[in-house]
Formats: structure tokens, C-alpha cells, sequence
């Protein structure tokens, strides 16, 4: 199975206060990107199907020499071969909040994740009921990167699997 496969399969299993946060005081429960983070990353955990890498939650850069001299990405997940440049199977950026600003700041993440050698690119947006195509197109092109080396998954709808999404203008 792919790493973009069994986050497919994991998707299928954030539900409830997963997916959407109730909060104290609000009718509507939230859509919240880190409680979301959390449970896929629980998810692949169980599934455990790449052995021969690990899943890491929030890397941090900080500190990390390779990024000593630039922008100290977080990506939200990655699969990897820690310590070594030699296996970066996948980097995922997780986002309910497809605006400009935040698509900018995730695309950015990606290039820079891409740079280092990670081959799979996930952009996974959640909660979401259609794809920001053009918001997409314009954040990665400013990152320097072509939509078409990312994979687009859309998670809209609490406790169905995400879904491949291809940009038809492509």
C-alpha cells in the first residue's frame, strides 16, 4: 500500500470531535487542524504499513543543519528515514482553512520539504466541500512548485475516506 493510500484509508476513521470540534459556548462544533493532525496521525500509527519508514508529527526544523540557513519549515506529517536524507518518502500538509495566506504557507512547506528530497507531496484539505483550484495554483506557483507534483486529497465529509482530486485546467 502507498503512504498516499493509507492516508486514504486512515482518513476514514477521523470522525465525531475529530473531524469537528465541539466547543463549550458555541452551537456549531470547529474544524481544527492540529485535533484532526492528531487522529490521522493515531490512524497511520495502527495501520503501521511502511515499516521501512517512520511517521513523524510536526517536525520541527529548528535546529535541524540542513535548514541552518533558510525558512525552518513544520510540515504536519512525514514519512521518513530519520537522520538521513536518503529515505523521505512523503511530507503532508494538513488544512481546513484553504485561503491564500494558508495554502501560501503550506505549498511553501512542501517546496522546501521537496528540496531536502521527499518524493510525495500530499496537500490533504478537510472539512472542505470543493477544492480552491486557483488559490492552489497561485500558492504553489509563488512556491515555485508545479500542482501537478502534489497529490490532492479532499477529506469533506466526516467518516467517508478522503478522495484524489485532479485539477481539470491542468
Amino acid at each position: 500500500m502507498s503512504v498516499v493510500e493509507a492516508i486514504i484509508e486512515a482518513t476514514k476513521e477521523v470522525r465525531g470531535p475529530y473531524f469537528k470540534l465541539p466547543v463549550a459556548g458555541l452551537d456549531d462544533p470547529l474544524l481544527r487542524e492540529r485535533v484532526y493532525c492528531y487522529e490521522l496521525y493515531h490512524q497511520l500509527r495502527r495501520r503501521d504499513q511502511h515499516p521501512k519508514v517512520v511517521l513523524t508529527a510536526e517536525p520541527d526544523k529548528q535546529g535541524n543543519p540542513s535548514f541552518a540557513n533558510g525558512p525552518k519549515p513544520k510540515p504536519d506529517l512525514v514519512f521518513h528515514s530519520p537522520g538521513t536524507h536518503k529515505k523521505n518518502a512523503a511530507v503532508v500538509e494538513v488544512e481546513c482553512r484553504p485561503q491564500l495566506r494558508h495554502l501560501r504557507k503550506d505549498m511553501k512547506t512542501l517546496k522546501l520539504m521537496q528540496e531536502k528530497g521527499y518524493t510525495t507531496l500530499v496537500l490533504l484539505l478537510f472539512g472542505v466541500v470543493t477544492v480552491p483550484w486557483k488559490r492552489i495554483r497561485r500558492a504553489a506557483t509563488e512556491a515555485g512548485l508545479d500542482v501537478a507534483e502534489c497529490v490532492v486529497l479532499l477529506h469533506s465529509h466526516n467518516g467517508k475516506p478522503a478522495s484524489i482530486e485532479k485539477d481539470s485546467s491542468a
